[in-house]
């Protein structure tokens, strides 16, 4: 089957409402992403903030296809790709799932820097801080613990495309020799499935990284991404929003 993918962009035109602006000038730089309906429509944006003094510096981060744009799966400060670093995040757009990325990937931060979430649709701002990603920090960090003493360990393929890394996780038995792997290979993961296996101590996600942090709040079971499992102790015993 052929596939037309067609971009929906936000076709009217918009601005930061006084509140927001105001707002935002508490900042000196700030950097600005946007989701990517409205990441082709933000000169106006960008002529207020510099207007109003503040620098405005962006990127286009690992995976995407242009400036600005923002995807939900860059938990990596590395991916951003920043060459500056801001005293605030500015995110355009409806909903968490795109801010709350920003907030994930400073988790290896020492400092965190906040998000404000200018919403065009509503034409109002919210603020994301470090207690929203509070419980989902906690609970990354008791996982990779609990990794790291597991002996038995179910690693999660998926076979959808683009997010199958079956190759990545065979490091995993060379890392950590003394733990016994077991890989379950399936198009979809469900944490349902996981009291079917009760000898398995731990699970590695393998798919898009936001199984690995805000839906292992809804596992009873520890659950952590194969690029934390990968670096385990190091995580742990570096000073950062983590620990």
């Amino acid at each position: 089957m052929d596939h037309l993918l067609i971009n929906a962009e936000y076709n009217k035109e918009f601005e930061l409402n006084e509140e927001t602006l105001t707002y935002c000038k508490k900042y000196k730089t700030i950097v600005l992403y946007a989701a990517i309906q409205f990441s082709q429509n933000l000169k106006k944006i960008l002529e207020q903030l510099k207007s109003s003094g503040i620098k405005v510096i962006t990127s286009q981060p690992e995976r995407t296809h242009a400036k600005h744009q923002i995807l939900g799966c860059d938990l990596s400060y590395k991916n951003l790709k920043l060459e500056t670093k801001p005293d605030a995040f500015l995110y355009i757009g409806d909903g968490l799932f795109h801010p709350r990325a920003l907030a994930l990937s400073q988790k290896e931060e020492n400092e965190f820097k906040e998000i404000i979430r200018f919403d065009p649709i509503a034409n109002k701002h919210y603020i994301l801080g470090l207690n929203d990603i509070g419980k989902i920090l906690k609970k990354s960090k008791s996982n990779l613990l609990k990794f790291l003493h597991a002996d038995t360990i179910g690693v999660l393929i998926t076979t959808k495309p683009g997010q199958q890394q079956f190759q990545p996780s065979k490091q995993l038995k060379e890392l950590y020799p003394n733990k016994k792997f077991y890989y379950f290979i399936d198009n979809n993961i469900s944490f349902d499935q996981f009291e079917n296996f009760p000898f398995i101590e731990c699970w590695i996600n393998t798919a898009c990284p936001r199984i690995g942090f805000d839906d292992s709040l809804n596992s009873e079971f520890p659950i952590i991404n194969l690029t934390e499992a990968l670096q385990a102790e190091s995580l742990l015993s570096k000073k950062s929003l983590l620990n």
